[in-house]
């Protein structure tokens, strides 16, 4: 059996498609006997929020086959024939599907500690649940985080920053007001994969390009909002989906609301 992009066997509650990534929130259906052998058409991310769930992805602490408590983030390269499943119908599990880049090392199915992934994955879990207007780029920015954690490719050794990364972070600073600015439009522009752009700009400049869009949006705000430009004209002037997402954008960046930050220079 051969599941389409994005498909699991269970009952979804929440989804949302975001620059190419399938992200769902789900409730197994079957029992383990019930589960036939099947493969994915594409590359995918099980966060298990239950205990109990059998999957081929290992590594040297995790046998194959074993069973995974909550919190455990495993990865499924494509074409990989398994029968990963709980233990017991009705575990929670969070999804994350998308093809790879041609060329990425993809490697076994693998059980994942890597801390940066793990925080990406659970804060995914969040956003999923409150799923706002414009909350699209912070929605790529995590599963980005995620996929950088699993896929190499040779160019991405490369040192120091190439002309292509430089021309992708002056491009966030200029295009960061435009609304709905994903990181695959800047990757599209200068000519790589957004998982490449995604690990390369993290190597180089300490962060992901999902969150330097998030900060120079938030910049561009912060000037706007000294000089007391109403709050809803702001939203707008500065690429955010309303005043409710620039409220909450600017506070994860600033530590506090555009009303204080406004106050802070009278």
């Amino acid at each position: 059996m051969s599941f389409l992009p994005g498909a699991f066997l269970g009952d979804r509650s929440r989804a949302t498609d975001v620059a190419g990534f399938k992200v769902g929130l789900w409730r197994a259906s079957l029992p383990p006997e019930g589960v036939p052998t099947h493969v994915h058409e594409d590359a995918h991310f099980v966060l298990a929020l239950d205990g109990g769930y059998r999957s081929l992805a290992h590594d040297p602490q995790s046998p194959r086959d074993a069973s995974f408590g909550p919190g455990a983030l495993l990865w499924n390269p494509p074409g990989v024939e398994h029968r990963d499943s709980f233990e017991k119908p009705g575990g929670r599990f969070l999804s994350v599907s998308f093809m790879p880049p041609k060329g990425a090392a993809q490697g076994d199915p693998l059980r994942l500690r890597d801390s940066c992934a793990g925080t990406a994955a659970r804060r995914l879990v969040g956003r999923l649940a409150r799923l706002s207007a414009g909350d699209e780029v912070a929605v790529e920015g995590l599963v980005l985080d995620m996929a950088s954690a699993v896929l190499s490719a040779g160019e991405l050794d490369e040192d120091p920053a190439p002309d292509w990364l430089l021309r992708a972070d002056q491009m966030i600073w200029d295009l960061c007001v435009q609304p709905g600015l994903e990181v695959r439009e800047v990757a599209r522009e200068v000519g790589v994969h957004p998982v490449s752009l995604a690990r390369r700009y993290r190597r180089h400049f300490g962060r992901s390009p999902a969150t330097a869009i998030r900060i120079a949006r938030a910049d561009q705000a912060a000037v706007f909002v000294a000089r007391g430009v109403d709050l809803a004209e702001t939203a707008d002037r500065a690429g955010y989906a309303d005043q409710s997402h620039l409220t909450r954008e600017f506070g994860a960046v600033y530590g506090l609301t555009p009303a204080r930050y406004r106050a802070a220079f009278v």
